[in-house]
C-alpha cells in the first residue's frame, strides 16, 4: 500500500529530509511550493524512514497488512 497520506500543510518547505532519506527516490521537491511531494509513490518500499524522520509529521506510511512471510522450518 505504501504512502497512506502526505500532508502539504504539515510539510516544511526546503526541509528535504524525506527526499534525502528515501532509498527509492519516491519524493521530489515541487518547484512551485518548495515542498516535497510523492513523485513516485508506487516505488515505496514501506521502510518507514520518511515517516520516522519527517520533522513536520507530514507523511503516513501504511505497511501492507496482508504481507506475510512463511518459513518452512
Amino acid at each position: 500500500m505504501g504512502i497512506k497520506s502526505f500532508s502539504q500543510e504539515k510539510c516544511i518547505a526546503g526541509c528535504d529530509v524525506c527526499i534525502e532519506d528515501c532509498p527509492t527516490d519516491v519524493f521530489a521537491r515541487d518547484p512551485e511550493t518548495g515542498k516535497a511531494r510523492a513523485a513516485y509513490p508506487e516505488d515505496c518500499w514501506e521502510c518507514l524512514l520518511c515517516e520516522e524522520e519527517c520533522p513536520g509529521k507530514a507523511i503516513k506510511i501504511s505497511p501492507a497488512a496482508a504481507r506475510k512471510l512463511w518459513y518452512p522450518f
